[in-house]
């Protein structure tokens, strides 16, 4: 009788057992479709269409969120690496958020794009992993072309960097800049930007 009531506690131990197993992997994968769940919600919200609102705000700008660009170098020269750019809603979607990073992750940088609240223009900030950072003005032409002008600081020559984005009829983007050096204005690096599904280079400590 005693081996019998040690067999039958044996075996509801295991089955209690078996059953807080299961209760445990239930509850574990609970959490995982919750934090998919919530990511997704997060991403959706990085990526979701412009409002009304956020297109009178940011022009043209505001087609881009949700989208990733690969630009190839046009100024000529075999030294330049692509430019990858992904642009994604930012600040509950007062901002756009712009990240980019060179092909082998030696430079790049992160650019929030906001109208400021007492001149009522479209401006930005952007931090390098350089060691300097920017500040500027993004104006929206006619032609929906956007000009951006900026004030450098920190980098030791380069004063002004000043730009000017073109958007194609083939859905790609062109650039141009020029950049105030010593003094002078030298001709920039230009690209040309088109929609890519590659991941964006992770960035290199300096």
């Amino acid at each position: 009788m005693r081996g019998f009531i040690f067999a039958f506690m044996f075996a509801l131990a295991a089955c209690q057992a078996g059953t807080s197993d299961h209760d445990a992997k239930a509850e574990e994968l609970a959490k995982l479709e919750r934090w998919v769940k919530e990511a997704n919600e997060k991403q959706a919200a990085l990526t979701a269409p412009a409002t009304d609102a956020q297109r009178e705000t940011f022009g043209p700008l505001a087609d881009l969120p949700g989208q990733r660009f690969r630009g190839v170098p046009t100024d000529g020269s075999s030294e330049r690496q692509d430019d990858f750019q992904q642009w994604q809603w930012a600040l509950g979607g007062t901002a756009i958020l712009i990240r980019h990073a060179l092909t082998d992750g030696s430079y790049g940088g992160d650019t929030y794009v906001y109208k400021d609240s007492e001149s009522e223009n479209l401006v930005y900030v952007y931090i390098t992993n350089a060691g300097f950072r920017t500040e500027g003005v993004i104006s929206i032409n006619e032609d929906g072309s956007f000009a951006a002008e900026e004030d450098v600081a920190g980098h030791p020559s380069i004063k002004k960097v000043r730009s000017t984005s073109t958007f194609g009829d083939d859905g790609k983007i062109y650039m141009t800049s020029e950049y105030l050096d010593g003094g002078n204005w030298v001709t920039g690096h230009s690209f040309t930007y088109e929609q890519t599904i590659q991941d964006l280079p992770a960035l290199i400590a300096k």
